[in-house]
């Protein structure tokens, strides 16, 4: 979407590729598969420790600032950017076989 922010315009549906349109069938397996990896990275953020768990719902998922992170937890802004800092690396290195070419992981958001 930036390119075709960054171009002026948006482009419509009818113009991208007919290989990035899910078919009919093809829908409930991806459907399934995003449920799968949901499930994945919500155990996996269930394994962080407690402190980088906390540090990264309130960050990611709540939406609230550092400075409201630190706020929240009690703690100063340079030690929710580490817990944040290890709590990234260590999904990195647990959803491993998730990450696609661009080493993010796919559909976080939906955990």
């Amino acid at each position: 979407m930036k390119q075709f922010r960054s171009a002026g315009r948006e482009s419509p549906l009818d113009d991208l590729a007919d290989d990035q349109v899910l078919t009919e069938h093809e829908a409930p397996l991806r459907h399934m598969l995003d449920r799968e990896l949901a499930a994945v990275v919500k155990d996996a953020i269930q394994e962080l420790p407690p402190l980088q768990r906390e540090a990264l719902i309130l960050f990611e998922y709540e939406g609230l600032s550092l400075a409201e992170v630190a706020a929240v937890v009690d703690s100063d802004v340079g030690a929710v950017k580490a817990r944040l800092h290890r709590a990234r690396e260590r999904l990195r290195n647990s959803l491993r076989p998730y990450l696609n070419s661009n080493r993010e992981i796919v559909t976080l958001k939906e955990a």
